[in-house]
């Protein structure tokens, strides 16, 4: 029997994860204010940049910043915030890639493309490229129907 999985997919604004095609989706507890996350939120029609927010630690569980609708609000690595033409890339000294939003415009919609190799802070890998996309692990949302609220306590 084969495995089917469920996909939403937007008409205006995708991006792909898990090899699916996904207007938004999570990895770890947003919600929490200490853990680990990265919400890959829903762009609506008429935005033209999809917004992330993020807890970010390193590969030895070390809090890197935390990101909140792509302004970067806490940063004890002095990491640094680059625009670029498609998109934007955060890089820790010594020139550390960490993450690579690229948004594409087409004549219906957006497709944005995230490069990113992501740690929790129990040093557990989260979330990797994957061919065009990324592949995440554990907790996760893989396909958000609505944009996301924030419940922290």
């Amino acid at each position: 029997m084969v495995k089917q999985t469920e996909s939403l997919i937007s008409a205006y604004h995708n991006y792909l994860v898990n090899n699916m095609l996904s207007p938004g989706f999570y990895v770890g507890a947003p919600d929490s204010a200490t853990d680990f996350y990265f919400l890959a939120d829903m762009m609506l029609p008429g935005e033209m940049t999809p917004p992330i927010s993020a807890r970010l630690y390193d590969s030895s569980g070390t809090v890197l910043l935390e990101l909140e609708s792509n302004s970067i609000t806490e940063n004890p690595r002095h990491c640094v915030f680059e625009t670029t033409p498609q998109g934007f890339r955060i890089v820790c000294p010594p020139d550390e890639l960490v993450l690579d939003v690229n948004t594409q415009r087409f004549a219906n919609g957006y497709f944005t493309r995230i490069k990113a190799k992501l740690y929790d802070s129990n040093k557990m890998l989260r979330m990797e490229p994957s061919y065009e996309g990324i592949q995440v692990y554990g907790e996760a949302c893989l396909a958000l129907d609505a944009p996301f609220e924030f419940h922290k306590p």
